[in-house]
């Protein structure tokens, strides 16, 4: 028995076995398969949240479910606003939930505003199969069974200071190596220089901008790296001087992956730089202000239905970003359709009087995730100077003193002892001028 034997009873024993899932959306080879394979997928989740779902028994009620996969039947459900998941949680899961092997889950809050939901095990294997898929089909290269290095966010190691067993045995399965992107120090980056050269990863996949810290780290100390065949970014966006610096250093492309917390593997680029969207997992929609479909070229809103889980549908949830219609071909080859680019988000990273860096995901991911209590509706973190951060919140509810303290202290394991952290009540953050929200602002050197 080999390592890949032991990783699919691995995954079967977590519940997130997806080869079955793969297969099936394998078999898919043309848009027309495609667009039936969606529609059947649609019209099941909707009859079914219809029938289980409190909130969409009364929100469905005169639709009319047996033409719902008509494009204007459907753009009559409302859109799902992340204020109405905070409001109807409970009336939003299924009935029969605890049948699909569900979970609760939270999102950092990589649109500054931090979320709870439920998910399942079905949709956990459809996000895997889907993962899977792009790195197969799109970039060429077998995902389960390449080496890979993670540069990737881990609070555990900041926190209890070591990793345990079960987690180097699922790296392990995985064939993986794990590189902790919330310790980015000098010596930090010169441990994961050494372990990329003699591991020899065929993919590094990592936060955007942790690739980038990465990248001007072995840049400006002239050190050489193992350059993988594949270097994928994701979880923030991708900027061009990110991705110039990234690819020159690494010396091959960088492919941007779209996806998250709430719904994971919405889209990833091919060779042609065009990010492909999966609908056999994902309907997704790119909509104006009025919630009108753009055209390919035109920035829009992007709406997202999850075709997978049942246990807490999400039907034309508004997830916060924004994006640009791509072409309805592309010269890949792929049948999929595609996006342009995904705009609206933007994160700065913090810098530490020691010139190290700490990525904003860091925030987004401790706030929004590991001390999440649903006290916090909206937050900003601005950077005054090297050791003084101030916290913008739109509180939810009535926000206890141990609570900010906890949060203080989390944020100190990266930000220093000594870093005085402010925090002031407002009503609302605004976006930009240009709609960008900014979660994350450095106020040294501008």
């Amino acid at each position: 028995m080999n390592k890949y034997d032991v990783k699919e009873i691995y995954l079967k024993i977590r519940g997130k076995s997806f080869q079955s899932q793969f297969e099936e959306f394998n078999n898919i080879k043309s848009r027309e398969e495609l667009d039936r394979f969606q529609d059947k997928k649609l019209e099941d989740l909707l009859i079914h949240a219809a029938k289980n779902s409190g909130y969409y028994k009364n929100l469905l009620k005169n639709i009319d479910l047996e033409n719902v996969t008509d494009e204007e039947v459907f753009r009559q459900i409302p859109v799902l606003t992340k204020d109405v998941i905070r409001s109807q949680l409970k009336d939003l899961v299924s009935v029969d939930a605890k049948t699909r092997g569900c979970f609760y889950n939270t999102s950092g809050g990589s649109t500054g505003e931090p979320l709870r939901f439920v998910q399942d095990q079905p949709y956990t294997q459809g996000a895997n199969a889907t993962n899977f898929y792009y790195y197969q089909n799109l970039l060429g290269v077998n995902g389960f069974a390449a080496k890979k290095v993670l540069l990737w966010g881990s609070e555990r190691d900041l926190l209890i200071k070591h990793r345990n067993l079960f987690g180097k045995f699922a790296n392990w399965v995985n064939n993986a190596k794990f590189l902790n992107s919330f310790k980015m120090k000098s010596e930090d980056m010169a441990r994961y220089a050494d372990t990329i050269n003699s591991f020899k990863p065929e993919i590094l996949r990592g936060y955007a901008s942790s690739l980038y810290s990465f990248s001007k780290y072995l840049d400006q100390n002239d050190k050489k790296i193992y350059s993988p065949r594949y270097v994928v970014s994701t979880a923030e966006p991708l900027r061009n001087q990110m991705r110039d610096l990234i690819e020159k250093v690494m010396g091959t492309k960088v492919y941007n992956f779209y996806g998250s917390r709430e719904i994971a593997s919405l889209a990833g680029e091919c060779h042609e730089g065009l990010l492909h969207y999966f609908p056999f997992y994902t309907k997704l929609e790119v909509l104006d202000d009025d919630n009108n479909p753009v055209k390919a070229g035109e920035e829009g809103k992007i709406v997202v239905t999850n075709l997978f889980n049942y246990s807490m549908p999400l039907i034309r949830y508004e997830i916060g970003d924004m994006g640009v219609l791509g072409p309805e071909t592309c010269e890949c080859g792929s049948f999929l359709p595609t996006l342009k680019s995904i705009t609206g988000r933007i994160t700065d990273q913090f810098t530490l009087e020691d010139g190290s860096q700490v990525p904003g995901e860091f925030f987004i991911h401790m706030i929004g995730r590991v001390c999440n209590r649903g006290y916090i509706k909206k937050f900003q973190i601005i950077q005054e100077d090297y050791d003084e951060l101030r916290m913008m919140v739109v509180p939810d509810k009535e926000i206890p003193t141990k609570y900010i303290q906890k949060v203080n202290q989390e944020l100190k394991t990266v930000m220093g002892d000594d870093c005085v952290i402010e925090w002031d009540f407002v009503d609302d953050i605004p976006k930009t001028t240009s709609g960008k929200y900014l979660y994350t602002i450095s106020r040294l050197d501008k």
